[in-house]
């Protein structure tokens, strides 16, 4: 028995294979090309989507700031900085001098208390920063106005300086008061 190549049977197998071999180009030349284009694009879609959530939460900010500071504008406002670790105790030395002078503080003791200490905290954006932190302690003398202002243009400086605590006693003889400082410097690692 001879089979013929007009058998049925032989001419739809020879269709199913070559519908088959088709599908499988088609898969492989434009479906999965595709599949992998939309893919990256929904991922795209969810970057894009997350960045526009935090840009619409930092105007919110923006649009807060502006109403609990009026008159006050935005992109001239400076924020503090925090400087290199190394630098931040020189950088806060050299710059409190000439404030001292202005406000007539006499200093008459400086010293570290303790050693640099890491803090982690959240920034606006809630990613965790990481900032060393040293502790100076001083005795300074001036009258009650000055030593005011003073401690207030240290707070109100570049620099990311905070002032802890103040003690204060009266000098004995004269109107000036002595008082004990503590103040935190942030300087980054």
């Amino acid at each position: 028995m001879t089979v013929s190549l007009r058998h049925p049977f032989l001419g739809h197998a020879a269709i199913l294979a070559s519908l088959l071999l088709s599908i499988g180009v088609v898969r492989t030349v434009y479906i999965e090309p595709r599949v992998r284009e939309a893919h990256s694009l929904r991922s795209g879609e969810a970057r894009l989507q997350t960045e526009l959530f935090d840009l619409q939460s930092g105007i919110h900010e923006m649009e807060g700031w502006t109403k609990a500071h009026p008159g006050q504008d935005l992109w001239t406002f400076h924020v503090r900085k925090a400087l290199p670790s190394r630098d931040m105790v020189a950088a806060f030395l050299r710059s409190i001098v000439p404030l001292a002078n202005r406000h007539k503080v006499r200093t008459e003791l400086i010293q570290p208390a303790g050693t640099l200490m890491d803090e982690t905290v959240s920034d606006a954006a809630g990613n965790p920063m990481t900032y060393r932190r040293a502790e100076l302690r001083f005795r300074i003398y001036a009258r009650y106005q000055d030593l005011g202002e003073y401690l207030g243009d240290i707070e109100a400086m570049d620099q990311l300086v905070v002032v802890r605590w103040v003690s204060l006693q009266s000098a004995a003889a004269n109107t000036e008061l002595a008082a004990d400082v503590a103040i935190w410097l942030f300087g980054t690692p």
